[in-house]
């Protein structure tokens, strides 16, 4: 949401070049058609903003850094299998680097079992009203991709389902991917409800 892209800020050692296979990569197709259509994933500089992801028995599978969500294809996903945050590295499965924010789904998957399915979306409807809203925001403005940012969400969470990243976007979820995009559908539906200033 305005902020410069410069990269990724961490190094990705690639295992193997083998793509994961999961029904749900079709999921997040389909969910990135919609909300790209919406305007929730819009393009920026250095590629399309927003990423999903999901957990599975090997750590999360996530799309690939700046890919346009609206015409996803297998070779965007990415099989995330460990992430250190103190070194800035990440093993990965893959054709493609992983998501800038490849911390902060790390950080949640690890913070919270609950959560299956993560999908971040950039959507000032809902950023602008927060606060009328009851959608609970980091304290504090981070740059993107930084360990400092993943922290942040980190201290947020909580038990929510739905957070707004402090100048940067929504983060949306859930068990699973149908959950998740719906509270991102339901968010933004409840937002648009609200009156203009």
């Amino acid at each position: 949401m305005g902020e410069k892209y410069e990269g990724r800020k961490f190094r990705t050692s690639f295992q193997t070049k083998e793509l994961p296979e999961d029904t749900r990569t079709a999921e997040i197709m389909e969910w990135g058609t919609k909300l790209h259509g919406m305007g929730l994933l819009p393009a920026e500089s250095g590629g399309h903003a927003g990423n999903m992801s999901f957990r599975n028995n090997k750590g999360f599978v996530i799309t690939a850094g700046g890919a346009n969500k609206g015409r996803l294809t297998p070779r965007n996903f990415v099989q995330v299998l460990s992430c250190n945050i103190d070194t800035g590295k990440v093993e990965a499965e893959g054709e493609l680097e992983p998501s800038s924010e490849t911390f902060i789904h790390y950080l949640i998957y690890r913070e919270r079992p609950d959560i299956n399915a993560i999908i971040h979306v950039h959507d000032s409807a809902v950023t602008e009203n927060h606060e009328k809203l009851g959608v609970k925001t980091t304290r504090k403005k981070e740059p993107y991709g930084t360990p400092e940012l993943a922290y942040e969400v980190q201290k947020a969470i909580g038990h929510e389902r739905c957070i707004v990243v402090k100048g940067h976007g929504v983060i949306s979820m859930g068990k699973s991917l149908w959950e998740a995009g719906r509270i991102v559908l339901t968010r933004h539906g409840d937002a648009e409800k609200l009156p203009k200033e």
